[in-house]
């Protein structure tokens, strides 16, 4: 298992994503979205290609039968392989589709989810890459060259996170484990989705159970 989050190496990094004004001024609204016809709050993510590290995400809500804009758009950063339909264990990529969330943790202080279970992280923790415990939080023993030791990214990507629901409830061993929405380190991610600091406990402060994030190319998201 590799990493979500990736060390930067450039200065040019460090100055974070400037936002294509085009693809910000054009969002895809919900009711576009088939997969979102019975959820009520929805986090769409898009992108200009499948292969470009960097997205855009607007959260919605229906109120009154109706989508409203949130918040957004706001810059994310994602895989350094761009995003995937068919993501595979290791390949960079995060995946395209239409998710939930399993729940919150972090190095710090749960922000103020509401409806979801906050882990603290602490020294130990691993997110597992073998196949008995495949995709799931372990403790109690050390991690493994497959597993990702969390703890080693409490400082800056995992002060506040949420476990993406791909491959979660049946998961399927070598399918790719350990999606997160996570905070953005300057760089692509591994196949995680992060946002910056302030729009991340954001978002995490609005989820509530139920809600679905959409991800992918524009076009692919248009299709869903």
């Amino acid at each position: 298992m590799r990493r979500c989050v990736i060390v930067l190496t450039t200065a040019l990094m460090l100055t974070g994503l400037a936002v294509s004004p085009t693809r910000a001024a054009t969002p895809t609204p919900p009711d576009r979205i088939r997969g979102l016809r019975a959820a009520t709050r929805a986090i769409v993510v898009t992108s200009g290609s499948w292969h470009t590290t960097h997205a855009v995400m607007r959260t919605w809500q229906r109120v009154g039968g109706r989508w409203r804009l949130v918040r957004g758009p706001m810059p994310v950063r994602i895989g350094r392989n761009g995003f995937s339909a068919h993501r595979h264990e290791g390949d960079g990529t995060t995946p395209a589709g239409t998710f939930g969330f399993v729940y919150g943790f972090g190095s710090r202080h749960d922000p103020g989810m509401r409806g979801f279970r906050w882990r603290h992280l602490t020294p130990g923790s691993c997110w597992s890459g073998r196949r008995a415990d495949y995709n799931r939080w372990v403790v109690g023993r050390r991690c493994t060259a497959r597993d990702e030791n969390l703890w080693r990214s409490a400082r800056v990507a995992y002060r506040y996170a949420a476990v993406i629901d791909f491959n979660y409830r049946r998961p399927v061993w070598g399918r790719g484990s350990g999606i997160f929405l996570h905070q953005q380190t300057g760089g692509p991610t591994a196949g995680c989705v992060s946002l910056r600091q302030t729009d991340l406990v954001a978002v995490l402060r609005w989820l509530r159970p139920g809600t679905r994030i959409v991800m992918g190319p524009a076009s692919f998201v248009r299709g869903r």
